[in-house]
């Protein structure tokens, strides 16, 4: 091999050798962006799931405060204050609190209304939601059973 011969290929293997790993260090480039991008959209992802379960939590506390005042409204519950307590399966992981509060009128008489206040709780999870409505009492029969209706006792 010529001397000129042997230059042109050194130079010829220098130029694809900076070809090659310019295109290796663009691979790794990419690699590393699609990973950076993969990570952010899993953290996106978790949150969204993990703000959803929240929110379905929330959401069966609630129709379970919601069902006990039914249970209060239509006389199924005694309408007495009763202290936390676990639900029954399948709803064991949640618990149950009812708060009654008397009202009085303004000349400190009996208005035959009781606030309501029901306390629903997760064992393991921080919610707590609390529901409250005024009920009338029907002093006739000493029942919080709706006065048209005649009492089941």
């Amino acid at each position: 091999m010529t001397r000129l011969a042997s230059v042109h290929w050194w130079k010829s293997r220098q130029g694809r050798d900076r070809r090659e790993a310019a295109v290796l260090l663009e691979v790794l480039l990419a690699l590393g962006l699609f990973v950076a991008a993969a990570a952010v959209a899993t953290t996106a992802l978790n949150a969204s799931l993990e703000s959803l379960r929240r929110q379905q939590l929330a959401t069966q506390a609630l129709n379970h405060a919601a069902s006990v005042l039914a249970e209060l409204q239509i006389g199924a519950r005694p309408l007495a204050s009763a202290s936390r307590r676990p639900l029954d399966p399948p709803f064991q992981e949640w618990s149950c609190e009812v708060e009654l509060t008397p009202t009085d009128s303004a000349e400190g008489t009996t208005t035959g209304l009781v606030r309501a206040e029901v306390v629903v709780r997760h064992q393991s999870e921080p919610i707590v939601r609390r529901l409250a409505e005024v009920l009338r009492l029907d002093t006739a029969r000493g029942t919080n059973a709706p006065s048209g209706r005649p009492s089941s006792s």
